[in-house]
């Protein structure tokens, strides 16, 4: 075999590899995504009919008791709405943070707030892969509304800021987020994923504070889950 048949035939197998590999990353990112995304949906229409139904009212109450049991691991207990992500934005969440929980959906680290609780709840999830569910994290902008939807109640938090910070700062999701040890005394969410948006070098944070938790007997208001102004 010469040189020029050499060179032919090794070019000719990369180039076969990169199309391989660009086939697999389309597989992955799109098809399975959107297969993956229509699972964590089913879950969401699961958890929504094993909720009591709501009765609509005109006059939402102030925060209200959170549930007071510890959901079991990988137990899907609530549902996350960000309406700047999609009108029909919303994931289940689970209890844990494992690989097999975040497939799936959200997960709540344990340890953390129970939502509408005193404190922090903390939720992860994937920024790719998995159905993408974090994507497009970065459009979340102060002011925007998270509803963590639970059996009792629709708690209903508010934006405040975002930091991207090393993947080992457990002390965002402190009782008080970035101050370990200190009392809450506010209700706060904290919503972890990868960062960059293909990677997975840093975490990308949004810390939100409860605006309000509606009782379910009294129906979410649908001005908050208005998809937000470009802004």
């Amino acid at each position: 075999m010469t040189i020029r048949t050499l060179v032919r035939t090794v070019g000719e197998l990369l180039f076969t590899a990169g199309v391989l590999v660009g086939l697999f990353v389309v597989w992955l990112l799109g098809w399975q995504a959107h297969v993956q995304d229509g699972e964590q949906a089913d879950a969401v229409s699961g958890l929504e009919r094993s909720f009591d139904p709501p009765a609509r009212s005109a006059s939402p109450a102030r925060a209200s008791a959170p549930a007071a049991s510890e959901p079991k691991d990988g137990e899907a207990f609530a549902v996350l709405r960000i309406p700047r992500l999609g009108a029909d934005w919303a994931k289940p969440v689970r209890q844990g943070v494992g690989a097999d929980v975040l497939a799936q959906g959200m997960g709540r680290y344990p340890g953390t707030a129970l939502p509408g609780a005193v404190g922090n709840v903390g939720i992860a999830g994937h920024r790719s892969g998995h159905g993408n569910p974090l994507l497009d994290i970065d459009l979340i902008r102060p002011g925007d509304v998270l509803v963590l939807e639970t059996k009792s109640a629709y708690n209903v938090y508010r934006a405040v800021r975002h930091e991207i910070v090393a993947p080992d700062r457990s002390d965002v999701v402190a009782p008080v987020p970035e101050r370990p040890g200190a009392k809450p005394t506010e209700r706060w969410f904290t919503l972890t994923t990868c960062s960059p948006r293909w990677g997975n070098t840093s975490r990308y944070i949004v810390f939100s504070r409860l605006e309000v938790a509606i009782p379910r007997a009294q129906g979410l208001p649908a001005a908050y889950l208005e998809t937000p102004k470009e802004s």
